[in-house]
């Protein structure tokens, strides 16, 4: 099974001129809830054939409804748990520990799900040993549908690097299949960096800025045709994007040519001093 700050729409700012707003781009939340919303519907629908937890006895539309509401509130959860687990929290942890303590999360409004709905449908709350039950039984199936969810993007992802790496992989403004995401404006531009805004990127391109929705290593895996590096954990660089060291406060920070700023955190200064780059 697989917070949050509102972010304004995509904008240009051209040079040191007075930033002029772009048309909006289509939101990338309709796509996830309609994705979301098949999802639960569809496993919804399995679990009520096959009548797990024997639910069997419950009218056909009744049982859907129940399944798919759980299956509803887990895919809810995840959407929250798992970017904090996977990409901010235990980013560097491994992926079983990782798939299991999102399990574990998703699984505690689940199974207080199961219990409300077993409390007004059965008139009594069930018994603590039962809870505890109900718990074990839900940490399974979410780490099972959790691992086929990681399992799924890690495909993606070694297919969109073995095409990012592959001898016909252009090397100049950006990879194809990033700068397919972008706005037409800015598919030829020089991309300069990016940057992390929750789910959403900024990214940073000689003709200006523009968000869209991507997670960084996502972005960072698509830009291997360019060279530059991760400089913190919510910015990527590329060298063509450099202009020289910002004057701060004693924190370490690259300039941009386009006059933005970003900052270079410890455990990224060793690799960026290696590379010359301070």
């Amino acid at each position: 099974m697989q917070g949050r700050k509102t972010h304004e729409p995509p904008v240009t700012k051209p040079g040191n001129s007075q930033a002029t707003q772009q048309p909006a781009e289509l939101p990338g939340w309709p796509v996830r809830f309609v994705r979301g919303t098949a999802v639960a519907l569809g496993l919804g629908a399995i679990f009520a054939w096959l009548g797990v937890y024997n639910t069997s006895v419950i009218p056909p539309l009744e049982r859907f409804a129940y399944w798919a509401g759980l299956m509803g509130l887990g895919l809810a959860s995840a959407a929250i748990v798992n970017p904090l687990i996977f990409d901010r929290w235990m980013k560097e942890s491994h992926p079983a520990l990782k798939i299991g303590v999102v399990a574990l999360a998703i699984s505690v409004p689940i199974t207080s799900g199961l219990i409300v709905i077993e409390t007004v449908s059965g008139g009594t709350l069930p018994s603590f040993e039962r809870w505890w039950v109900q718990f074990f039984y839900v940490v399974i199936i979410s780490a099972l549908l959790t691992t086929g969810g990681w399992a799924v993007d890690l495909l993606i992802d070694q297919k969109t690097e073995a095409q990012a790496s592959s001898p016909g992989a252009p090397a100049d403004a950006a990879s194809s299949a990033f700068a397919d995401r972008l706005p037409a404006k800015f598919r030829s531009a020089d991309i300069l960096a990016v940057s992390a805004e929750d789910h959403y990127l900024r990214v940073h391109t000689s003709a200006g800025e523009t968000m869209i929705l991507m997670r960084l290593a996502d972005a960072i895996r698509e830009l291997a045709a360019i060279e530059g590096m991760q400089v913190h954990r919510s910015w990527w660089v590329a060298k063509q994007g450099l202009d020289g060291l910002a004057k701060g406060d004693g924190k370490v920070a690259l300039k941009l040519k386009s006059g933005a700023e970003a900052p270079v955190s410890r455990t990224y200064q060793k690799a960026v001093r290696d590379a010359g780059w301070i």
